[in-house]
């Protein structure tokens, strides 16, 4: 049985809002070795993009949607590297994409001008 005509009305409007407004921030190149934490295990990986919403980190190891990880994050452009939590929204045979806690506004306003200093660094 299919959905009624204003159901699919509907949810094909939520799908083409959300694919316009899904990425809300800049993405930058961010090629890093991560150290991160879920569930008391300690984990590795290599960073491939970011933004001050998230980043995407190369990874064999097997996650959860939903499950919180711990980050420690370093920048060129900071001096003392930036601890922030996340949940891993997406899974992909190369890794996980994990979006930042948003509890923690100050320090994502924070990451996203380490972010923007990072990426002008390495533009030079």
């Amino acid at each position: 049985m299919g959905l009624p005509e204003n159901k699919q009305q509907q949810m094909l409007a939520m799908i083409s809002a959300w694919k316009k407004n899904h990425r809300k921030a800049k993405r930058e190149k961010y090629s890093e070795l991560l150290n991160f934490s879920a569930e008391n295990r300690a984990y590795y990986g290599q960073a491939r993009n970011i933004s001050a919403t998230g980043v995407f980190i190369e990874s064999k190891a097997e996650f959860r949607i939903g499950e919180h990880i711990q980050l420690v994050l370093d920048f060129i452009s900071a001096s003392n590297p930036v601890k922030i939590g996340g949940t891993v929204v997406r899974k992909e045979a190369e890794g996980i994409a994990v979006q930042f806690d948003a509890h923690s506004q100050t320090r994502l306003n924070h990451l996203e001008s380490v972010i923007s200093k990072h990426a002008m660094i390495l533009r030079q």
